[in-house]
């Protein structure tokens, strides 16, 4: 397994917010990203695009649609004939 690089980044001020500059190589595609506090530590990740996530709910519940399913009856009439 690969280990994990640790590299000094600057915090600044912009405007009333706290911005950190990245280094080129932790750039994140888009233009918004969701940030998690994990004790100390800040976790910073991309944020998805609304029809990706749409078409990854719906891929989940076509997996799904098969735990619906049930053996149909057959076609045939059933009914007693009302007339001999």
């Amino acid at each position: 397994m690969k280990s994990a690089t640790i590299d000094r980044v600057r915090i600044f001020t912009s405007g009333n917010s706290q911005a950190i500059r990245l280094p080129k190589k932790f750039r994140i595609s888009g233009q918004t990203a969701r940030v998690k506090r994990q004790g100390r530590s800040l976790l910073i990740t991309p944020e998805d695009d609304a029809w990706e996530r749409f078409d990854r709910g719906i891929a989940g519940l076509a997996g799904m649609m098969s735990d619906f399913q049930r053996a149909q009856p057959d076609a045939t009439d059933r009914r007693r004939s009302i007339f001999p």
